[in-house]
């Protein structure tokens, strides 16, 4: 069973991960922190399989840097996702936390996008690691379009507004982190 959650950061991608991996057993697989690894260590250093959900790195002046890093060199992100693909093609009982695989994955995986406005998003950001959620807001404006970009050089598709993957579409607007996992749940479940 593969299992793939995407959405801005802030939107709940993390916390459905971790409470969808506990509740179907699944080994969770953040990206981000496999792309902050890509940062200070060759492909062959990674812990690919023993990943953890990042706080507050993109919103550091080191993550701001790396951002623009990485627009500047797309390897990084070629990197990443070639050795998502590789994790995902070995099979097992999987959960992404990815915004790149719902597109470049072809095999058979349950995909979710978690939708919510970019102020919203930034406002959870900043609760949860005490920001203010103005330059919160700006900092993720910056990134989200950067990585919009980045995705639509790379690989064509426009993240945000293409949800021709995804076997399922959750507002998390307005929903706590419970309902959302109950949702997926219960889609997840229909599906298999």
């Amino acid at each position: 069973m593969i299992v793939i959650v995407s959405g801005l950061p802030g939107s709940g991608k993390s916390t459905l991960v971790e409470k969808l991996a506990e509740h179907f057993s699944l080994k969770p697989v953040f990206a981000s922190d496999i792309l902050a690894q890509l940062r200070e260590k060759n492909a062959m250093q990674i812990n690919a399989m023993n990943t953890k959900k990042g706080t507050g790195f993109w919103e550091s002046s080191e993550g701001k840097k790396f951002v623009k890093e990485r627009e500047k060199n797309l390897d990084f992100d070629r990197k990443l996702d070639l050795e998502l693909l590789r994790i995902a093609k070995q099979g097992g009982n999987l959960i992404f936390d990815s915004r790149t695989m719902p597109w470049l994955f072809k095999g058979k995986a349950f995909k979710i996008w978690l939708k919510a406005s970019l102020k919203t998003c930034a406002e959870r950001i900043a609760k949860r690691d005490n920001l203010s959620a103005k330059k919160t807001l700006e900092l993720l404006k910056a990134r989200f379009e950067t990585d919009k970009r980045i995705y639509k050089k790379l690989y064509g598709f426009a993240l945000g507004e293409d949800f021709k993957p995804f076997d399922l579409v959750i507002d998390t607007e307005s929903l706590d982190a419970k309902q959302v996992f109950n949702k997926a749940v219960k889609e997840i479940e229909k599906a298999i």
